[in-house]
């Protein structure tokens, strides 16, 4: 697991970045169930160009992100796969910022971005169970 040292380091890390609007730690590392091969999952979330509508689930490529990525790596010694926020699906977002803060820069933008992703996740999740459901009771007819 990742330790209280390197978490803080972390947190140090992004404060000092600028276009990063929020940060986490998620994951194995994140849950306390990693192990020695374990890489480590952090999810940021770049300031839009335009912060209305929220950006999620955009391809979108940002000046910073091999940077970070590097960094991570330099801070950590170890392998870091870096989630962008503003690209992958509300389900996956919803579910990383469930991780551990690092940061959270910008509370408007992150609270805006929580409520859009963990809605979506939720109504995603939902049709997910009610075709599951509606498979189960066509099935027990046949």
């Amino acid at each position: 697991m990742i330790s209280d040292t390197n978490k803080e380091a972390l947190k140090e890390y992004f404060k000092t970045r600028k276009d990063v609007a929020f940060a986490f730690l998620f994951g194995s590392q994140a849950r306390g169930n990693a192990t020695k091969l374990s890489d480590v999952d952090i999810a940021v979330y770049f300031y839009p160009e335009k912060r209305h509508p929220i950006e999620y689930e955009e391809e979108v490529f940002y000046e910073g992100e091999d940077e970070i990525w590097t960094d991570l790596e330099r801070i950590l010694k170890r392998e870091v796969e870096l989630l962008v926020l503003n690209r992958v699906s509300a389900t996956v977002s919803a579910s990383a910022i469930r991780g551990f803060p690092l940061a959270i820069n910008d509370w408007g933008l992150y609270l805006d971005f929580m409520e859009i992703v963990s809605a979506e996740g939720e109504d995603f999740m939902d049709f997910i169970i009610n075709d599951y459901l509606q498979r189960e009771v066509l099935e027990k007819r046949s």
